[in-house]
């Protein structure tokens, strides 16, 4: 077996991360959308297609991994755009977040491209490697996010929601 200096793997994930990352932002570009508000339209998708409704909270907590209160222009900007529309549930407190016509067209056209991109990453590998692949990389995060919390431990959720609103 190949082996692989101690500094190529970071490299060889920058790398492969800085293509991703290209390639995506240049599809989403023309559709005048952020990484965030993609991740939004595609979770919405999943949640319609199981007949499940979706809340403020569940997109916050589950899809972005922050407080409602951090998704709130997120969600103010694909309302703004005809994506989204919000109404309060059955309790007036919670809000109800669905897709409208145009963005279900929307999250079906980014699921396409989405899906073209993961095609293209998988060719040539068998789905043992893929799955090798997928296993290592969630595994070298949760790592690299223990020595984030190590490191600055001062930082915690507030430094990924000045993130999440930047997007």
């Amino acid at each position: 077996m190949e082996r692989i200096p101690n500094n190529d793997l970071g490299y060889a994930i920058g790398r492969t991360a800085r293509i991703l990352y290209r390639l995506l932002d240049g599809n989403l570009r023309s559709l005048v959308l952020s990484f965030s508000q993609v991740n939004v339209l595609g979770y919405l998708a999943a949640k319609h297609a199981r007949g499940e409704e979706c809340t403020q909270k569940l997109i916050a907590t589950e899809c972005c991994s922050t407080r409602p209160s951090s998704v709130t222009g997120l969600l103010q900007a694909l309302e703004r755009q005809g994506y989204i529309e919000r109404r309060a549930g059955e309790d007036a407190r919670v809000k109800c977040v669905a897709l409208t016509e145009r963005g279900k067209e929307v999250a079906d056209e980014c699921n396409r491209f989405v899906q073209k991109t993961e095609d293209a990453m998988r060719r040539g590998l068998s789905e043992e490697e893929v799955k090798t692949v997928y296993r290592c990389l969630l595994h070298m995060a949760d790592e690299l996010e223990a020595l984030s919390k190590e490191t600055f431990p001062e930082a915690g959720p507030d430094r990924k929601e000045r993130k999440q609103q930047d997007l």
